[in-house]
């Protein structure tokens, strides 16, 4: 009868409630981990301890933290002076540069790029990454290291798999930027070499303009077809160079110059 079993219904509901509250726990652990990787606490050391407007001090911070903390959030600064050296090989001869850095993490490798710029008044930065939290702290540290220098900071959340050739159209639109004397690759290894077909086919990149990438060795069989397209003897316009770094591990990086193809891709 109804009263005999109204107890088991009783005891089922409160088991599923149990259940539930177990799993929300759960999700909401997940949830945590995912977000809570260090990436705000290191944006806070940097606001604190670099005065603002001071690129080269807030990188020294970023760097200094993300290691002693043992984050793995930071190029580290040889990479760092690698990426300052593709800055100063691709920009024009004088006045300012426009750098594309997709995948900028936290912002450290933008640093870089702001350290080869500070002397070229009015230069921009257009910086694309694909996690908010890393790119919520990017806006922090760059924001705060480059207040009051003449250069332009354009962050932007860009998913790995969203429409490349519609985010530069979009850049074009409502930025009035074409072309980039420099692109920095340090997002999905995978979308390399699409992502590069499409600035050549688009005509964002120019003579002269440098494309830099890092992991080459560490992610050597990853990054094949991209480094057959920019081998010098693939006749698509580009001449390489491989860099040796030993520090935060052994990896190498790659500084592809382009000097222009006639043949269409």
């Amino acid at each position: 009868q109804l009263p005999s079993t109204a107890p088991h219904f009783k005891c089922a509901r409160s088991m599923l409630l149990l259940l539930r509250a177990v799993i929300l726990a759960a999700c909401a652990l997940c949830a945590t981990s995912w977000a809570d990787d260090g990436s705000a606490a290191l944006a806070q050391h940097v606001l604190k301890k670099a005065a603002a407007g001071d690129v080269k001090t807030a990188l020294e911070e970023f760097v200094s933290f993300s290691e002693r903390n043992q984050m793995g959030m930071a190029l580290g600064f040889e990479k760092g002076s690698h990426i300052e050296t593709a800055v100063h090989r691709g920009g024009p001869g004088n006045g300012p540069a426009t750098v594309l850095e997709l995948g900028c993490h936290a912002g450290d490798g933008t640093l870089s790029v702001a350290a080869a710029l500070q002397d070229r008044k009015g230069s921009r930065i257009v910086s694309t990454e694909a996690n908010a939290g890393w790119l919520e702290a990017a806006k922090k540290v760059v924001g705060h290291a480059t207040r009051g220098l003449d250069l332009e900071w354009i962050p932007k959340l860009l998913a790995d798999k969203a429409d490349f050739a519609a985010f530069l159209d979009q850049l074009k639109t409502e930025h009035g930027i074409s072309t980039f004397s420099t692109v920095v690759f340090d997002h999905d290894e995978s979308l390399f070499l699409p992502h590069l077909k499409i600035l050549l086919e688009k005509g964002f990149l120019l003579p002269g303009s440098t494309v830099e990438i890092d992991n080459v060795k560490r992610k050597a069989k990853a990054l094949k077809g991209y480094m057959d397209f920019v081998n010098d003897e693939a006749s698509n316009g580009f001449v390489t160079e491989i860099l040796q770094v030993s520090q935060p591990y052994p990896d190498s990086i790659a500084i592809s110059t382009y000097g222009g193809v006639a043949n269409e891709l």
